[in-house]
């Protein structure tokens, strides 16, 4: 399978699927939004004074520990059941959407949530130390670890391992067929800045208008550029939850893709050997 037939089947995969994606991805990211919100973190933006934004931040670290600690395990169980939509979700026997979930939840959810702290945890220690080899190291520990345990989600639903067992199980398939993979991945990161880019450009409508309107009002262009006049109450969250739900599909997509891509050479070269 060849990058261009990689990014084939990521957008058809993507087209096909995207309305459980969507939906759900957008569920799963408006109520992190609306948690944050509601408990004034977002607002931080809106202070001017360092010395008042380090002491309203000193009464957010307790909260901030549980907000992390809730996204981390909604995204493992949105990135176990996205995975097992694309790969579970066709076919004769398939099964509702309430019956993935309720299966991802059992069987999946927990080895995902490990599975991304351990991983989350090697790319920034990888990544750390490739800074003390100055932008270098810290390019290549972030291109090579990125690269390596971009399969890893797909893993642990396909071949249901835990996540030490899907780390593990991603450095030797990966490797492999490393130097193709990580050309995919490239292309990958610039496609997601792009498709980032766009959508962005386009849920960043509302602040243009707020920007000209703040400019008209004052006639000081500097002042419109102030953060606080940007508070748009929840239309930030569902703005953030709609790019979010947009985007963050692909890169579940682009796992199992990448994971069969991968598989099937593994398969080839065992054919070969025998």
């Amino acid at each position: 399978m060849e990058v261009e037939t990689i990014f084939f089947h990521v957008f058809t995969i993507y087209k096909n699927k995207f309305i459980p994606l969507f939906l759900s991805g957008f569920i799963a990211f408006f109520f992190i939004q609306f948690i944050i919100y509601n408990l004034g973190i977002t607002q931080m933006y809106t202070i001017a004074d360092p010395e008042e934004m380090m002491r309203e931040l000193s009464g957010f670290v307790g909260v901030m520990g549980i907000v992390i600690t809730g996204t981390v395990i909604i995204y493992g169980l949105l990135n176990a059941y996205f995975v097992n939509l694309i790969l579970k979700n066709d076919g004769e026997n398939k099964l509702t959407s309430g019956e993935l979930f309720m299966e991802s939840l059992k069987k999946y959810s927990i080895h995902m949530i490990f599975f991304l702290l351990l991983s989350g945890a090697i790319v920034t220690v990888g990544t750390v130390a490739g800074i003390f080899i100055f932008i270098i190291g810290f390019l290549i520990a972030f291109a090579y670890l990125g690269t390596v345990l971009s399969p890893g989600a797909a893993i642990v639903v396909a071949e249901e391992k835990n996540a030490l067992e899907a780390i593990s199980r991603t450095f030797s398939l990966v490797h492999k067929d490393f130097w193709s993979t990580l050309g995919a991945m490239v292309l990958f990161v610039i496609m997601m800045i792009l498709i980032s880019i766009v959508v962005s450009a386009l849920m960043s409508i509302p602040f243009v208008i707020i920007f000209f309107d703040n400019w008209s009002e004052t006639g000081n262009i500097l002042e419109s550029f102030k953060m606080q006049n940007y508070d748009v109450g929840m239309w930030t969250v569902l703005l953030n939850a709609l790019v979010s739900a947009l985007t963050y599909p692909f890169y579940a997509i682009f796992s199992v893709v990448l994971y069969f891509k991968l598989k099937y050479k593994e398969d080839q070269e065992s054919v070969a050997i025998q």
